[in-house]
């Protein structure tokens, strides 16, 4: 296994990317098969996989016999491999170098025959690593990345497949890198979707979200206990708790997904540790950039986002003292998100 050289991590809505080889893949060299290795058998039978989840090394070829008396395939609900219709009796391999998991399932019957691959790496530093964009569509699913956590190498290629029933993108925050539009399969996922690359050449921290699903398939805050005794960050009016962090610890906690502002204490110190999470609605000014100026001498600003709960410049001015005591024993990473709404 090649040594990874520690750069700093690149971390995205959910995945952790870890920068060390200096190598940087295009899409298809990230996609070159890896050496073949012992093959693995499964058997189809009418209307079942099995086995109905199959855990292989990136780079073995993946053989499915027909053991069934009707013609099946197997197909990858991300568009990467599909079979084709095997006979009764006749085989069809797939090599998987990508590693990741596949949701994959027979065209012939797609609501009765599914499965699950997971290609995990091999010795060798993975080139590409799959991502899924997975929703309710056929599955029954919810709306997620799957993986939610990834360390991959700077480089490294992700091949983002939309395994569910409506469109998504995988676009970062800051807008360095994004895939576009995934579409997803016919009649709402019963069929296979698409799948788009995006190769992370450079070394940093980065978020990422769902441009069409940005309140869900979203990514954390950061909680970090800079005090000397343990604490919490527990929001009084949703179901938000980061529960007892040590001393020089973190915590992650996902923000609300509703514009607004929010409340939150410590558990340990209710009546000295309180702040206040302000997430904004699309195109709503950032009021942190505006604190340093005297506010406006007329209603609150255009920047308030229609007058909901935390709008205007003076309540986000009282939010910020109110953080700033908090912050005298635990920190958070940032105290003003932005919400896309959906499209």
């Amino acid at each position: 296994m090649r040594a990874l050289r520690l750069l700093p991590l690149l971390t995205l809505t959910g995945l952790v990317l870890l920068a060390a080889p200096a190598w940087a893949a295009s899409a298809s060299a990230a996609r070159a098969p890896a050496a073949a290795r012992a093959g693995e058998q499964a058997k189809i039978v009418d209307f079942d996989y099995s086995p109905g989840r199959l855990t292989v090394e990136a780079g073995t070829t993946v053989t499915w016999t027909n053991t069934g008396a009707r013609p099946h395939t197997a197909t990858d609900r991300g568009g990467t491999f599909d079979t084709k219709p095997i006979a009764p009796g006749a085989k069809a391999q797939v090599s998987l170098s990508t590693p990741g998991t596949y949701f994959y399932f027979c065209r012939i019957n797609p609501a009765k025959m599914n499965g699950v691959l997971v290609v995990e790496p091999g010795p060798d530093q993975p080139r590409a690593v799959r991502v899924q964009a997975v929703d309710p569509g056929f599955t029954g699913d919810k709306l997620r990345f799957d993986p939610a956590q990834l360390t991959v190498a700077a480089g490294t290629t992700l091949l983002v497949a939309n395994v569910g029933g409506k469109p998504h993108t995988l676009t970062a925050d800051n807008g360095a890198f994004g895939t576009g539009i995934v579409d997803p399969g016919a009649e709402g996922g019963r069929f296979a979707g698409k799948n788009a690359s995006v190769t992370l050449d450079q070394a940093g921290t980065f978020k990422f979200h769902c441009e069409i699903h940005p309140a869900v398939m979203k990514g954390t805050v950061k909680v970090t206990n800079k005090g000397q005794a343990p604490h919490t960050l527990t929001f009084d009016d949703v179901q938000l708790d980061t529960g007892n962090i040590a001393p020089g610890a973190t915590a992650d906690l996902t923000a609300p997904d509703a514009p607004g502002s929010y409340s939150y204490r410590c558990n340990v110190h209710p009546a000295r540790m309180r702040g206040v999470l302000v997430v904004l609605g699309r195109d709503t000014d950032d009021p942190n950039a505006q604190a340093a100026a005297p506010p406006p001498a007329a209603a609150p600003s255009a920047g308030a986002g229609g007058g909901g709960p935390g709008a205007g410049v003076s309540a986000f001015v009282l939010a910020t003292a109110v953080v700033a005591a908090f912050l005298g024993g635990i920190g958070i990473s940032a105290f003003a998100l932005r919400r896309r709404a959906a499209t």
